[in-house]
């Protein structure tokens, strides 16, 4: 039993931003050299994942992967949920960011009035931060990096930023109140 226990372990990912075929397949021949193709790469991600509505009949399942699965997973599966997909792309573009040669982080927003969380994209392209959320269509890359003091969008603030969400210690979507209640 325990040799089963520590070979599941083993095989699973310790990241979310894990790279493999599913995702070189994915990015393909994309390169990501200028700002440009930050928004050509979100594009692409948007383009190619189902949108499925958030609703009560889908609630119990959206809410059951919600910040579990890796960006290889999401690829695979080929969807996300509407108004919970955030954290998804931003793991999906970060991780495509990856694999093309980009260094990235995820940042966890909060809003002002601490009801809402959302997920946006940092990335380092040719020694300069760039800050983009992949969840929304019109969004281009802005120049600079959040600080703990910036307000993004005039409603949200920086809460965290890291690699990925596993990073942050959240897992499932319950701990979304470890952001409300976190000052």
């Amino acid at each position: 039993m325990k040799k089963n226990i520590e070979q599941l372990e083993k095989n699973q990912p310790k990241s979310q931003t894990e790279i493999n075929q599913t995702v070189l397949d994915f990015l393909g021949n994309l390169t990501i050299t200028i700002p440009q193709d930050l928004t050509v790469l979100k594009d692409k991600i948007l383009n190619a994942l189902e949108s499925r509505p958030y609703n009560d009949k889908t609630k119990e399942h959206a809410d059951s992967i919600q910040w579990k699965r890796t960006a290889s997973k999401i690829i695979f599966d080929g969807y996300i949920y509407e108004g919970k997909a955030c954290s998804d792309l931003a793991i999906v573009f970060l991780t495509l960011c990856k694999a093309a040669g980009v260094d990235g982080r995820l940042v966890k927003l909060k809003s002002i009035d601490g009801k809402k969380t959302h997920s946006i994209a940092e990335v380092n392209l040719n020694s300069i931060w760039y800050r983009i959320d992949p969840s929304a269509r019109n969004s281009v890359p802005c120049e600079g990096a959040l600080t703990n003091e910036s307000i993004w969008g005039k409603k949200f603030k920086v809460w965290k930023k890291g690699r990925d969400v596993w990073d942050l210690n959240l897992s499932n979507i319950n701990d979304e109140d470890k952001i409300r209640k976190h000052n």
